[in-house]
């Protein structure tokens, strides 16, 4: 009985022939790569590999063997250059904390002019005060 291959490892077959083939990394799309390592499994049923795209999705994003590029497309990484695939955590952890601080200021500048508004009486508020002392001292 023939051993048969996990999804996975049919995907790194099936990227690994298509850089043989092309001699330079290609990203492939990953609906192209379903299609492809069903064919490479014996699974040639569109709704079989429906079913199973989403579990497959999940062991390639896992796998660090494989990369994903722009657009949902997928690489190997032992065919890819660092500088492609590398992210700078520095430049995303900066951004953050810039965004944050932002937000940080935006609270306080709201903070303080609610107090500056509970502090100040409208005129509208002084006026009906002025009116109701007049009322009492009439009344007096």
């Amino acid at each position: 009985m023939p051993v048969r291959k996990s999804l996975v490892e049919s995907a790194y077959d099936v990227l690994s022939r298509r850089y043989d083939e092309k001699k330079e990394s290609v990203p492939m799309a990953f609906s192209d790569l379903l299609l492809a390592v069903g064919q490479d499994i014996g699974m040639t049923d569109e709704n079989d590999l429906i079913e199973i795209a989403s579990k497959f999705y999940t062991a390639l994003t896992v796998d660090g063997r494989f990369v994903i590029r722009e657009n949902n497309t997928w690489v190997l990484r032992d065919h890819e250059l660092f500088s492609n695939i590398h992210i700078d955590m520095n430049a995303v952890y900066v951004d953050d904390e810039e965004e944050e601080k932002e937000e940080s200021e935006d609270v306080e500048e709201g903070i303080e002019a609610e107090e500056g508004e509970e502090g100040e009486e409208s005129d509208e508020e002084e006026e009906d005060k002025d009116i109701l002392s007049d009322e009492d001292s009439d009344n007096d």
